[in-house]
């Protein structure tokens, strides 16, 4: 009787505690077009995009994240553990996704955009005039 009374109180054990442990293990990262549906899906409703404007989002998104994340795995491949460098490469892609935007956008929604993504007024300001100056 002890015999199956260890049996059933392991297996009762491992029933309650195998839960606990799995939840430790953290959720599969999400491929570049996810994460870019989910920002165009954001940015649509924040910025009030049309479908094509949501469109051109998601094109755009999908493109760049696949950039910085191949960019970012050659930099771990080849060693590179500098974090200016992976600082610089994300700054670069940034850029490009703004001046993307930028084309498409309305000034409105291109002045939020920038709001939204945390660009200092100063910035912000720059990008705008700039904008404001090439109509």
């Amino acid at each position: 009787m002890t015999y199956k009374y260890k049996i059933f109180s392991l297996l009762i054990a491992l029933l309650i505690f195998s839960p606990a442990f799995s939840q430790n293990n953290p959720p599969p990262q999400k491929s570049p077009v996810e994460i870019a549906a989910e920002q165009a899906d954001r940015l649509q409703i924040d910025l009030k995009l049309n479908d094509y404007q949501t469109f051109l989002a998601d094109s755009i998104l999908q493109a760049n994240i696949a950039g910085v994340t191949e960019e970012f795995e050659r930099m771990r491949a080849g060693g590179m553990q500098n974090p200016d460098s992976y600082r610089e490469v994300q700054n670069k892609w940034r850029t490009k996704t703004e001046d993307a935007f930028e084309k498409f956008m309305t000034f409105e929604q291109f002045d939020r955009y920038l709001r939204i993504s945390g660009v200092s007024t100063k910035e912000r300001k720059k990008r705008l005039e700039k904008k404001e100056g090439a109509k």
